[in-house]
């Protein structure tokens, strides 16, 4: 099993910033639906953010297997990164790399000034979704307070 590392106080993840049982049967629903969300958070206009996250879904897909993806893209006007995350209701097709469906999406979007979307952010979370127990917390969890606490303690 992976070496899980918790995530801190200043990690860029904050409960209103967390999707249960998001409802959408396409990527591009859910990308719409956590850039509306990252737009009320940070009054980024929530156009640029999906178009920012569909093109970097075009070139390859954030699914990064056992049903997770982390789409990711860098976002002018940005001052911190931020990170969203969605549990869908139902599984969709990402076109991950191991051809299962996606039910967890965690998006994260960096300020432009880093080069590109915050990699030692999106490293740290892609680690700790590696962890089938984080996963199945994150599946069952009832509540968006429950899945911060999940993000913020780890396994």
């Amino acid at each position: 099993m992976p070496t899980v590392t918790p995530m801190t106080s200043t990690d860029p993840i904050r409960p209103e910033a967390v999707l249960l049982d998001l409802r959408a049967r396409t990527k591009a629903e859910v990308l719409a639906a956590l850039a509306a969300r990252a737009g009320e958070i940070t009054g980024c206009d929530p156009r640029t953010v999906v178009r920012a996250l569909i093109d970097r879904e075009r070139l390859g897909s954030t699914g990064v297997g056992v049903g997770v993806a982390l789409p990711h893209a860098d976002i002018h006007g940005l001052h911190r990164p931020i990170a969203l995350f969605a549990r869908l209701a139902e599984p969709i097709d990402w076109e991950a790399i191991d051809d299962q469906s996606v039910e967890l999406v965690l998006v994260v979007l960096s300020p432009t000034t880093n080069g590109e979307a915050a990699p030692s952010l999106l490293a740290k979370f892609a680690r700790l979704l590696r962890s089938t127990e984080v996963r199945r917390r994150l599946v069952s969890c009832r509540t968006a307070d429950r899945a911060f606490e999940i993000f913020a303690g780890g396994v």
